[in-house]
């Protein structure tokens, strides 16, 4: 008998797991997820990059089609739905994150489900099942490569990994068997890639480049049934996936299947970049316990791991929200002056805040060797505030919130979907989404979860 390769022996795992195989655990993780996700994809759909992808997706000359665009009346083709969805999910940064593998899922493995959901159907079992085969697929990928150190040389891990997870994710969905999905598998291969280039300057088309990789995991099932076939060691090959990206794969990785790393997946309390966020918490501490008024700081430094200094490490103004979102010196400071850190201290009257601007040029972002200890299992921070007095505190966050070890509560999580959700939904449909998504395991169709959603 052959030996399998990599993305067979994936296939061939996932194929056959069901749902009750799962731990429960898993599957009450995948329901939080999913329930994450959907308010990150909601409250985005009303910002400026998701409002855009929905244009694209709604108006241009390809838009016949019967998917609903979440949050919105409009309807768009099932390729350019998910891609537009997936861009409103992420485009707040408040999506889930894997930090061991620095990839972002469910802004595209939900979305594109939800897409499949409309056009083919399905059970709530059978969705379950596919975020947990999404989930544990891109994760696995990216820790394969050590996708984290591909921040450095320019790639996103999650544009590099995400078509995988999306694949596997909607071949699970439709019930393929194992060759199917290795073959889907395959096709996403050659679909891998996306630039982290433009952050500091605010390029908009970052984001749907993030969405087109969820598209390009449904457009390597669509290749698959036309009959188009991929490589079969995607992975393993000299000139394959993980030896072109990565000089030592982690090939464990893609070869045993005893463990499930859905559970270590991070919701964002803070809508900012993830390596912000232990920042954020040290900041919000400090300011809390020592009663500091912003007036009052005389400068912050913000440390952080060595590999995450040269992201977010951006002293120049932001021009806009996609800018400042990545900006350590801009969130350290509109987190001062504001107490707290929002959707809201994003919009232009918090980035053109004279207060905020003045502070941001008091911030320095410094890389900490003593830090990279814990990168990238865990992206931690230490800030130092220094008052007008002479005065100095600080304090370091090693384990983010939002991370197992510093977890969310479910509460925490329905909250944040309420609020996120609420103003596009209403209080009864929003409720009732969650109420929808918390029975999924017993719901023979997504009938009821897709009316909640306005679908």
């Amino acid at each position: 008998m052959a030996v399998q390769s990599l993305s067979e022996r994936l296939a061939r795992y996932h194929a056959a797991l069901q749902l009750e195989q799962i731990p429960a655990a898993v599957v009450q993780a995948a329901k939080l997820h999913i329930l994450d996700t959907l308010g990150c994809l909601l409250a985005g759909s009303r910002l400026e990059p998701g409002g855009r992808a929905y244009e694209l997706a709604s108006g241009g000359s390809n838009a016949a089609g019967n998917v609903a665009l979440l949050g919105t009346t409009a309807r768009a083709s099932y390729l350019d739905a998910a891609q537009a969805m997936s861009v409103a999910a992420h485009c707040g940064e408040m999506d889930d994150i894997h930090s061991g593998s620095g990839t972002c899922l469910g802004a595209m493995i939900v979305p594109a489900l939800f897409a499949m959901a409309q056009k083919n159907g399905g059970s709530g079992a059978g969705f379950l099942q596919a975020v947990v085969t999404g989930y544990e697929t891109t994760a696995r990928v990216g820790l394969a490569v050590n996708a984290p150190a591909l921040f450095a040389r320019g790639w996103w891990p999650s544009t590099v990994c995400g078509a995988f997870g999306v694949a596997a994710a909607g071949a699970k969905f439709s019930g393929w068997p194992p060759d199917k999905m290795s073959n889907a598998l395959g096709i996403a291969s050659l679909y891998t890639g996306g630039m982290i280039t433009g952050g500091a300057e605010g390029a908009t088309a970052r984001h749907l480049i993030f969405g087109h990789a969820a598209r390009n995991g449904l457009l390597a099932l669509i290749a698959d049934e036309a009959g188009f076939t991929g490589p079969k060691h995607a992975f393993e090959d000299p000139r394959g996936f993980c030896l072109t990206l990565c000089l030592s794969p982690k090939w464990e990785y893609l070869e045993n299947y005893n463990s499930y790393f859905l559970p270590e997946v991070a919701f964002k309390p803070y809508p900012c970049a993830r390596q912000l966020h232990a920042g954020v918490e040290a900041l919000l501490a400090l300011l809390k316990q020592h009663s500091i008024a912003a007036s009052s700081i005389a400068e912050i430094t913000l440390s952080v791991p060595t590999a995450n200094a040269g992201m977010v490490n951006r002293p120049s103004l932001p021009p806009n929200r996609a800018a400042a979102l990545g900006s350590g010196q801009y969130v350290m400071a509109a987190t001062a002056v504001s107490g707290k850190m929002d959707l809201l201290s994003f919009e232009d009257a918090m980035i053109n805040d004279v207060q905020v601007r003045d502070l941001l040029t008091r911030v320095t972002v410094r890389a900490e060797n003593e830090l990279d200890r814990y990168f990238p299992q865990s992206w931690p921070g230490r800030v130092q505030v220094k008052v007008e007095t002479g005065r100095s505190y600080t304090h370091e966050i090693i384990v983010p919130k939002g991370e197992s070890g510093n977890a969310m509560l479910r509460e925490e999580i329905e909250e944040k979907f309420l609020s996120l959700a609420k103003t596009v939904l209403g209080d009864a449909r929003a409720s009732s989404v969650i109420s929808e998504i918390e029975s999924l395991d017993r719901r023979k169709s997504l009938k009821d979860l897709l009316s909640a959603l306005g679908c």
